[in-house]
């Protein structure tokens, strides 16, 4: 008996056929433009303000702009990264960090100082990490373009100079107030330091760190805080609407050792 196999007919059916989806193509990113520099902004810088016109504009050509967030790090301690830091804008702390992890107040940056100079001069690390504090603008001139300049202008050595020297003499200060333990003048000198003058009026921008303060002379923060409401009652300094704040009184003088003894700290502290 034979058995006759059915036919296979599947081969017969007509499949449909599925449109194929074309996948639309996505819009290209944007390119991503790097701000650029111009000579007006580096001209008010105070380093750059007697530039001569062609290094200006050769510094324009080359400098980049970063704009960095509040606690972003511009350059951190030990970085090989050698060159020319500007802070157009902004506010700034200078940490540098033992081994065990704690950080010590160096200085505080505001809007024109510049940073940086001593390790594109020798190209030996840098001796301190630097931190935002505050969203700012950081002007970066590369080590060999910040040479160059430096060996073409004379009014840029003169003016590097002149401001390093009043860096250094602002140091010194500061060891010798602290050396003498007032509180008071520590206090007032810090605020100098920060000031910038406003109608003949050394005016200190924006809200004043008490924390900041404390950190950068060796106090707590509660006795920073009594000095400032101390001097404020005296009409030594004076709190704007804008929050800045006017300082009124003149600078210490460390020569002049406040007696010994508790009472006479108390009243070195306000």
């Amino acid at each position: 008996m034979t058995l006759l196999s059915a036919p296979d007919h599947r081969s017969d059916v007509l499949l449909p056929v599925l449109p194929v989806q074309v996948a639309a193509p996505r819009p290209a990113a944007p390119a991503t433009t790097r701000p650029s520099v111009t000579v007006e902004m580096l001209r008010g810088v105070p380093l750059f303000h007697d530039l001569e016109p062609e290094l200006l504009a050769l510094l324009a050509r080359r400098a980049v702009l970063r704009r960095l967030g509040r606690h972003a790090m511009v350059v951190d301690q030990a970085s090989q990264e050698a060159g020319l830091f500007v802070l157009l804008q902004g506010q700034a702390q200078v940490l540098r960090h033992n081994l065990r992890g704690r950080s010590l107040l160096v200085d505080q940056l505001r809007s024109g100082d510049h940073f940086g100079e001593l390790s594109a001069i020798d190209a030996q690390p840098q001796y301190a990490a630097v931190r935002c504090t505050l969203p700012s603008e950081v002007l970066v001139i590369g080590r060999d373009d910040f040479l160059d300049c430096l060996q073409e202008s004379q009014a840029l050595m003169q003016a590097l100079l002149r401001l390093t020297v009043q860096r250094l003499r602002r140091k010194n200060r500061r060891i010798a107030l602290l050396a003498l333990h007032d509180v008071r003048g520590c206090v007032v000198q810090q605020l100098l330091d920060l000031a910038e003058l406003r109608d003949g009026r050394p005016v200190v921008r924006g809200r004043v760190c008490r924390q900041a303060i404390a950190d950068m002379i060796g106090a707590s923060r509660a006795m920073v805080s009594r000095v400032m409401m101390a001097l404020t009652r005296a009409g030594e300094l004076q709190v704007l609407d804008d929050g800045s704040t006017v300082v009124h009184c003149q600078a210490p003088n460390p020569a002049a050792r406040p007696p010994r003894g508790t009472a006479a700290r108390r009243r070195a502290a306000g």
